[in-house]
């Protein structure tokens, strides 16, 4: 019975000393641990309430430039960028805005909001569109060199039509046509993505073609 008692003994002794030595790091450890916990659920929470909020403002955008309300969804889309962090639903509001824009013929102001999409990490499958739009946009305000900058390299999957039709149109306003001809037959020859019929290309085809302007094949 002695030596029981002993073991026992000698067993609680090195359970207190293990967790005086141990004891508070295993104590900082779980603080730690339910602090992360605590947190990530916290953030998720704060990113569910955030798009919650940044879709009611999108609603509320689209519904008020579906009326012809630009002056509302405007103060709309300014108090959306206040209140939420840039994501989908605020990327897709500067969409609306910046077509609402140009319907109005505000350029500017819709060439800054496709500017912002591109860069706007988080949009990243908006910013070929975004890009045609834009360059279209400083194509309208005579920026050409800029516009072709900003189609230069290999056109993303899917918009190699409209990406080269585009080109087309910018080099045939500098006046460089027969690099407007390639680009059109690119488009052609490439009918993805959301650009003119096949006729239409055609026909751009044909006017920068030999014997245009009185010249001779």
């Amino acid at each position: 019975m002695a030596v029981e008692l002993y073991d026992e003994h000698e067993q609680s002794e090195r359970v207190r000393s293990w967790i005086r030595e141990y004891g508070m790091s295993l104590v900082m450890g779980l603080v730690l641990a339910f602090a992360g916990i605590f947190g990530f659920r916290y953030w998720q929470d704060q990113q569910t309430i955030q798009r919650s909020l940044a879709a009611e403002y999108f609603s509320v955008i689209q519904r008020e430039l579906g009326n012809d309300q630009l002056d509302f969804a405007e103060e709309q889309f300014q108090a959306m960028r206040e209140a939420v962090d840039s994501n989908a639903y605020t990327a897709l509001a500067a969409l609306l805005m910046a077509g609402a824009y140009i319907e109005d013929g505000r350029l500017q102001p819709a060439a800054d909001l496709y500017r912002e999409i591109l860069a706007n990490k988080r949009a990243e499958s908006l910013w070929a569109s975004t890009s045609l739009r834009l360059a279209r946009v400083l194509q309208a305000q005579g920026e050409l060199d800029e516009a072709l900058a900003l189609l230069d390299g290999e056109a993303p999957t899917g918009f190699q039509g409209a990406w080269a039709e585009t080109r087309g149109d910018l080099l045939l306003a500098q006046g460089n046509r027969d690099e407007a001809r390639a680009a059109f037959q690119e488009a052609l020859d490439n009918p993805s993505g959301q650009g003119a019929s096949r006729g239409l290309i055609q026909l751009k085809i044909d006017s920068t073609g030999p014997g245009v302007n009185g010249e001779t094949s």
